[in-house]
């Protein structure tokens, strides 16, 4: 089998959702005929634009949203998924935004703001549940909050502060 069909069968298991860890994949591909390492699991995942993240309260991975949309718009909306699924809080120390969310929930979170492309982030730095958002200046900053605030309230979340930081 080759790359592509690989690929074409880590989609389909993570879109099953049965599978929320690389050695789970290993095996599920195994007991298909598929004979791989974690190692070439762990590029696939990279090359699919796989991301860990919480669904139904448990770590997994979650899949791009529809490969048809411009990458931005499928980042937005991985985004929006994403704060409608994980806990967050929201602080700023100018230009800084400070991020905090679930243990494990900071990288895909992150790495949504950075594919959204939105003029006001510079740029994230994501821990395990933390994400430093780096704003151009202040009105970039407030701008980007309001707009993430935006989001959580169409997700139905609860918006709060963290210590520290201004709601």
């Amino acid at each position: 089998m080759g790359t592509i069909e690989r690929r074409d069968q880590v989609r389909r298991l993570i879109a099953a959702g049965g599978v929320h860890t690389q050695a789970e994949l290993v095996a599920a591909l195994r007991s298909r005929g598929v004979e791989v390492t974690q190692a070439t699991i762990s590029r696939d995942l990279a090359a699919l634009g796989v991301v860990r993240g919480f669904r139904g309260g448990r770590l997994t991975y979650l899949l791009p949203d529809d490969m048809t949309t411009d990458a931005a718009g499928a980042a937005e909306a991985r985004l929006r998924r994403l704060l409608g699924d994980l806990p967050l809080s929201i602080g700023e120390s100018a230009p800084l935004v400070v991020l905090r969310t679930s243990p494990g929930g900071a990288n895909a979170i992150a790495s949504a703001i950075d594919l959204s492309q939105w003029d006001d982030v510079v740029g994230t730095i994501a821990g395990d549940d933390t994400i430093f958002v780096a704003c151009g200046d202040a009105a970039a900053m407030h701008r980007f909050r309001g707009r993430l605030e935006a989001f959580l309230q169409q997700a139905g979340a609860t918006v709060s502060a963290s210590a520290g930081g201004q709601a």
